[in-house]
């Protein structure tokens, strides 16, 4: 941050905030804490408390959303190429277009694949590793862009803090409409004619367990982000107290430093009064005696003036 730019500008804390937040998410998130409270005590040494506030919001990522973050930035053309899948898949589920929505899965299946290869590579060079639930949670993440335009602005953006999945989106992703049944002599069936098979009540029962199983791992999730948030604000407030105790040594030994001048300025004043007290004693004994001399010399002039008569006469 530099400290020539002005204070309460709106403009100029937006722009330095969209550049603290570039610098800060794309480090790894054991570091993210220190370096975003290091901006949060520049921005408030050089007075600018709006942007010391809002940079003190930004919230470290989990490791799957660093990961997410680490794609967005190297690999900003094939991310944006998935999510724009997202449109053409939508399309196909609602024209209920099978061989449209087929090509478009295969499409994203193949497209996720490569880019969760290159998050795993990207991770170890900056020596992490990507664990199965982190790779999980990446690719979950990924497919719920597809269907929310909020997370992939999340993603495009390279600011993601918590994975996301998204369970309701995805029966298009990886499912195609199946033809309709035909009865006897080519004629479809009514919805009074289907009748649900048992495989199809296996398939309900293990959506329904699946959804209960998500929802406990949203729940989860939910309760991570929210520990992890604590310890930040826990991890800053601890910052900001030892921060302030250096404020508050600094300040008592500057009082300590100024009570021992004072004193030493008060033996001097003591000192330099004995000194003035003696001088002006002096100063009157000599006045005194120039008083003195002042008179012998009046009367000498008076003697010399009849002596000088007596002399004339």
């Amino acid at each position: 941050m530099s400290p020539s730019r002005s204070k309460g500008d709106p403009e100029a804390d937006e722009r330095e905030l969209d550049e603290a937040a570039g610098d800060l998410y794309a480090l790894r998130p054991d570091a993210f804490v220190a370096a975003r409270d290091e901006r949060v005590r520049q921005a408030r040494a050089e007075g600018r408390a709006s942007l010391a506030r809002a940079v003190a919001g930004l919230r470290r990522p989990t490791q799957s959303a660093w990961v997410v973050n680490l794609l967005s930035r190297d690999q900003r053309d094939a991310v944006e190429q998935l999510l724009e899948l997202g449109d053409g898949l939508r399309r196909a589920h609602q024209q209920g277009s099978g061989g449209d929505l087929q090509d478009l899965s295969a499409q994203r299946r193949k497209a996720e694949a490569a880019l969760l290869r290159r998050a795993r590579a990207l991770a170890a060079d900056a020596g992490v590793d990507v664990t199965a639930d982190m790779a999980r949670e990446v690719e979950e993440t990924l497919g719920a862009a597809l269907a929310r335009p909020d997370v992939a602005d999340e993603i495009r953006a390279g600011r993601l803090t918590k994975p996301v999945s998204y369970s309701g989106f995805g029966g298009f992703l990886s499912s195609v409409p199946a033809p309709p049944a035909q009865k006897r002599g080519g004629e479809a069936k009514t919805p009074r004619d289907r009748r649900p098979s048992g495989r199809t009540a296996r398939q309900e029962a293990v959506s329904a367990e699946t959804r209960s199983d998500q929802q406990d791992r949203e729940r989860r999730e939910e309760a991570v982000h929210r520990l992890d948030e604590a310890r930040e604000l826990l991890e800053a407030a601890a910052a900001e107290l030892a921060e302030q105790e250096h404020v508050v040594e600094e300040a008592d030994r500057n009082a300590a430093e100024l009570g021992a001048r004072l004193d030493d300025l008060r033996d001097q004043l003591r000192d330099v009064e004995k000194r003035l007290e003696a001088a002006e004693r002096g100063a009157r004994v000599e006045a005194r005696r120039r008083d003195g001399l002042r008179k012998a010399h009046d009367q000498a002039k008076v003697e010399l003036t009849r002596a000088e008569k007596r002399l004339a006469d």
